[in-house]
């Protein structure tokens, strides 16, 4: 009497490299469906937002939309600072958490401290700092040309 073989649990290597291959595939054209989908608007192309400077007191922050995307913006002694709230390592949006002072991404465990510069994790540049123009009657986030 022959002895029958059970098929194995594992994958073959043709089918491990198979997988791998589709998963790449399959990840790339997400990201390009989600661009053509989803188009984020350039700096270029956004309009400035306007502040009063009574909404963002010495020591206030303030979070708005600024080219499609969040952003903080903080006012400090030294001046106002803008900062998009996108992750730079894949586009999640990080947290600011005011008791440690700093920006986290949950996503990979990213933190920035409160400039937007890496502090830990993968993100492989600072938050993205957008243009500030402080006027005596407004503070303006973005180009105003």
């Amino acid at each position: 009497m022959a002895m029958q073989t059970k098929p194995s649990i594992f994958l073959s290597r043709r089918q491990f490299i198979f997988t791998g291959m589709l998963s790449v595939a399959a990840a790339w054209a997400g990201a390009l469906a989600q661009s053509i989908l989803f188009p984020r608007a350039s700096a270029a192309q956004a309009a400035p937002v306007e502040l009063a400077p009574t909404e963002l007191p010495v020591g206030a922050a303030k979070q708005i939309t600024y080219a499609g995307a969040p952003a903080l913006v903080t006012r400090s002694q030294d001046g106002v600072l803008a900062l998009s709230l996108v992750c730079t390592h894949l586009g999640c949006h990080v947290q600011w958490d005011a008791a440690k002072r700093q920006f986290y991404c949950p996503c990979h465990d990213g933190k920035f401290d409160e400039f937007g510069d890496v502090v830990a994790g993968p993100p492989p540049l600072p938050l993205e700092r957008l243009p500030v123009k402080v006027l005596p009657n407004k503070i303006i986030v973005g180009d105003a040309a």
